[in-house]
């Protein structure tokens, strides 16, 4: 889409003139921007080296004039059919993260991005008889499609238990309490290791090699720290070569959080088996080769 709006300014911006912004502003702006009509979250693209103009993209919600079809950046993913992602009832969802691929996840259409106020919690605890034989195996992105498309799963008693190895885990619990949208990270959660979930407004890498996925001002700039030993790893394993790519993404991340006395957020990722990513393009522009 050629315009979005921006917190900052309050202003509407044309794609183009917005490209022409000094560096520094364009990403403090960048951060704060939303579809004119819907208000949902959006995100800037640059002129791309393919030759697609600068351009907005948003999470546009289903009934907005302005919603596009997004479609696979990497056709030789698959995703889980829809008959795959349904969970029994019953069944408790289990997740091996030292078999977790990280292969990157792209779709066909825009999901509605989390809202504020819907699920919460942060607390972590052990499940009295969690059976193996009683649970459905998962991965990562497979909870992370079901996240998007089902507010119903955000809030959830579904027990969730990721196993770091055969004898250990790194999150157990019920969704509603171990996963929370960036939305809704509190102070409470300082410390605390569980799943974060939300979408990416700009990524960038700092001096010491770190990788920064950074949320926008209304997911309250919730920034994912890739350290920067595992750094090379993960841009290869979800075949980043521009880390513009990744606007726009939904992440999921199994990380510590940290909130600093600032109020800033930041989840630390320690491994790229304990992140999963899903990209988006506009189904207008030809794909790159």
């Amino acid at each position: 889409m050629q315009h979005a709006r921006c917190a900052v300014d309050g202003e509407v911006w044309e794609a183009e003139r917005f490209a022409a912004l000094p560096a520094a502003e364009l990403d403090a702006k960048r951060r704060s921007l939303s579809c004119v009509q819907c208000d949902e979250f959006a995100w800037f693209r640059k002129e791309s080296t393919h030759g697609h103009p600068a351009h907005f993209c948003a999470h546009h919600r289903d009934d907005c004039d302005l919603k596009v079809n997004y479609v696979v950046v990497d056709d030789r993913r698959g995703e889980p059919s829809s008959a795959e992602e349904e969970v029994e009832a019953g069944d408790d969802i289990v997740v091996r993260l030292d078999q977790e691929r990280g292969t990157a996840v792209d779709v066909t259409e825009v999901q509605t991005p989390p809202m504020p106020g819907a699920g919460g919690g942060g607390r972590t605890f052990a499940i009295p008889g969690q059976g193996r034989e009683s649970a459905q195996h998962f991965t990562l992105r497979r909870i992370l499609l079901r996240l998007i498309q089902s507010p119903d799963f955000r809030t959830s008693r579904r027990r969730i238990a990721l196993y770091r190895d055969e004898k250990s885990t790194l999150v157990r619990g019920e969704a509603r309490d171990v996963v929370a949208a960036f939305d809704e990270v509190r102070p409470a959660h300082n410390g605390e290791t569980q799943l974060f979930w939300g979408p990416i407004a700009t990524a960038g890498r700092t001096a010491d090699g770190k990788v920064w996925l950074n949320s926008s001002d209304r997911y309250q700039g919730v920034s994912v720290a890739i350290f920067q030993d595992i750094a090379e790893e993960f841009l290869s394993t979800f075949n980043i070569e521009d880390l513009d790519d990744l606007e726009g993404a939904h992440v999921l991340v199994a990380a510590k959080c940290y909130v600093a006395p600032t109020g800033k957020i930041i989840l630390y990722c320690s491994s790229p088996k304990n992140i999963v990513v899903r990209r988006y393009r506009d189904a207008r522009l030809q794909a790159e080769l």
